[in-house]
């Protein structure tokens, strides 16, 4: 089952069965759950973890970041801002680009952030960011996992990211 957050109805829903305008596409794995919601200024943010834990010992994430009308930055110069916001909550980060593209006709950009030893979780820390700048809104998915990382993870994330899509129906780009 996939769980559509749609622009035009976002702050009422979370699943939708018809799309009008730009949406993201995003699905989830059966195990999670929406933890965390807050629209404020502008932006949507969400967070979900696995149905098993809570948000002060979480070990997987994905966040979900909604910038409604705010189109102020390129993928590129949203992906600088967030380093740069890495590089505060951790001194030991690095950084890696995975890819950037054209999806839907949108601009996405995907990375790979890890941190040996966050401020917030006091674990390490690493996170697979997807940047979407939409006609409407940009768009800003995380992967993120506490402990150590492997190659497996690293392909999931990726794939997930992948999967993850803006589409927009007054282009016919919608499935």
């Amino acid at each position: 089952m996939k769980i559509l957050l749609t622009i035009a109805i976002i702050a009422t829903a979370l699943f939708s069965s018809k799309l009008k305008y730009e949406n993201l596409l995003q699905s989830f794995p059966k195990n999670y759950k929406l933890a965390y919601k807050k629209t404020q200024n502008g932006t949507s943010f969400y967070e979900f973890i696995p149905k098993s834990e809570g948000l002060k010992n979480w070990t997987e994430m994905i966040t979900t970041n909604i910038y409604h009308r705010n189109l102020r930055y390129s993928v590129n110069e949203y992906v600088n801002a967030m380093k740069k916001s890495w590089l505060k909550s951790c001194e030991k980060s690095s950084f890696k680009d995975i890819d950037e593209s054209f999806e839907n006709g949108y601009k996405t950009k995907t990375v790979m952030m890890n941190c040996k030893l966050s401020k917030i979780t006091k674990k390490e820390e690493t996170m697979y960011l997807k940047a979407i700048k939409g006609a409407d809104s940009f768009y800003a998915v995380q992967k993120a996992f506490t402990g150590k990382t492997n190659k497996e993870l690293e392909n999931k994330s990726i794939k997930y990211l992948k999967s993850v899509k803006v589409c927009d129906s007054r282009l016919f780009t919608c499935p």
